[in-house]
């Protein structure tokens, strides 16, 4: 069996290099690449390194914005109850590390994540020298795994959870990963759906629990109504974490609903900033008009005027505004996006039909009738008419959404109870 695991790691590193071999003219073509991104490969500037070194580390990784806001909030308790040691981060994609500098400043050091080739992940590994290592939500790095395996450095998961994608991709290769899953010592999952997952791919049951999901206990922030004071009477749709193909569908209904109820204005936050041109010219070519929110002097707008996101970071305080949501990644083939951040605020909230990767939390607000769920784009455009005339309506979904939250919270301090015997 050793020998089995030493050539499939072998075919793993071999499909790796050829995979990186083509990634890399992709990233340089568009863009992806970003200031310090060399440091993927363990070559640390100076100054860096000489931060890691200088006290005992805790390391957490997080792939991209979503596990970035997770990470903020699990971090702030750990600097609570663990001030003796250091906080090194790393991130891999570009969005989710300048989020990270930003969010994290002063509270950890921020570095790209490692590149999962052998030596790479020995270098990382050498220089953090980690007392622990915490992985959010679930990717699996067979090489820095075991590198911290054989360092005998305790590794975790913490609002584990696994896609019907990845599943699906995963149980092919499900005799490489029995051994890499199992150099994980707590899987720390969301739902029981996805502690079966991680078990049926060959992790010890032993080794995993279901704690719930950590976003619900993101604290929720007040909300930024002084900036919009001068818009009073106004009601905002925001529609956040949109994809190729929702667009379209978001401006058709708008455009219906100003045509009853000409008080809304429409806010559009693209899951991927990059897309805000594309999603200008799709305005205009329906004879409206787009303001960047970057550019955007707060004045008030006429109806036929879209505000669209430009920047990252800025979804949490829209949401906190919003009178209608609309969660993107849905209308179309996706797998969804989260709902809590705008049901913590008790705003009343849309979804479309392709929702796998969030069913257990989808599952929670339907059981309460805290959100509306929507087959078809037709559908889509009724409910956005229906709640944008009843108020009441909106209010009552807001304060049932509240209350899911509300009852789901508690899943961070069952992961700290799970960590605490690494650190003391």
């Amino acid at each position: 069996m050793k020998s089995y695991n030493k050539y499939m790691l072998v075919l793993y590193n071999f499909i790796l290099l050829f995979y990186a071999l083509l990634y890399l003219p992709y990233l340089l073509l568009t863009g992806r690449g970003y200031t310090g991104f060399s440091m993927r490969t363990g070559r640390f500037d100076p100054e860096i390194e000489r931060q890691i070194k200088q006290n005992t580390n805790i390391w957490l990784h997080g792939v991209s914005v979503g596990e970035v806001m997770v990470i903020d909030n699990f971090l702030s308790r750990l600097r609570q109850l663990y001030p003796a040691y250091q906080f090194v981060v790393t991130v891999t994609t570009k969005t989710g590390y300048a989020l990270a500098c930003e969010r994290l400043r002063g509270k950890a050091l921020v570095v790209p994540s490692p590149v999962d080739f052998s030596w790479v992940t020995s270098r990382f590994v050498k220089l953090i020298a980690p007392k622990l290592y915490i992985a959010v939500e679930t990717e699996i790095w067979p090489n820095l795994f075991r590198r911290l395996h054989l360092k005998n450095i305790p590794a975790v998961v913490i609002n584990g959870r696994i896609s019907d994608a990845s599943f699906s991709r995963y149980k092919w290769v499900r005799l490489l990963l029995r051994n890499v899953l199992n150099q994980i010592r707590v899987w720390c999952m969301q739902s029981k759906t996805d502690a079966d997952r991680v078990i049926d791919l060959g992790a010890e049951a032993s080794k995993v629990v279901v704690v719930g999901n950590i976003k619900f206990d993101e604290p929720v922030k007040p909300a930024q109504s002084s900036v919009w004071s001068w818009e009073q009477g106004r009601n905002w749709w925001v529609a956040g974490s949109t994809h190729p193909g929702e667009e379209d569908m978001v401006l058709d209904a708008y455009i219906k609903l100003i045509e009853h109820y000409p008080q809304w204005r429409l806010i559009i936050a693209p899951r991927h900033v990059e897309r805000t041109d594309k999603i200008m010219q799709l305005i205009a070519g329906r004879a409206m008009k787009s303001v960047k929110f970057s550019q955007w002097d707060k004045k008030a707008l006429a109806r036929d005027t879209v505000v669209i996101v430009d920047t990252i970071g800025q979804l949490r305080s829209l949401y906190s505004v919003a009178s209608l949501v609309f969660v993107g990644k849905s209308l179309v083939k996706g797998g969804g996006q989260n709902i809590i951040e705008p049901a913590s605020y008790g705003k009343a909230v849309i979804i479309g039909p392709h929702v796998q990767n969030f069913r257990d939390i989808v599952a929670c607000f339907k059981e309460r009738e805290a959100l509306v769920q929507v087959a078809d784009p037709e559908s889509f455009e009724k409910a956005v008419l229906s709640l944008g005339a009843d108020e009441e309506r909106r209010r009552a979904l807001g304060d049932a959404a509240k209350e899911v939250v509300a009852v789901n919270q508690g899943a961070t301090e069952r992961c700290l109870e799970y960590l605490a015997g690494f650190l003391q």
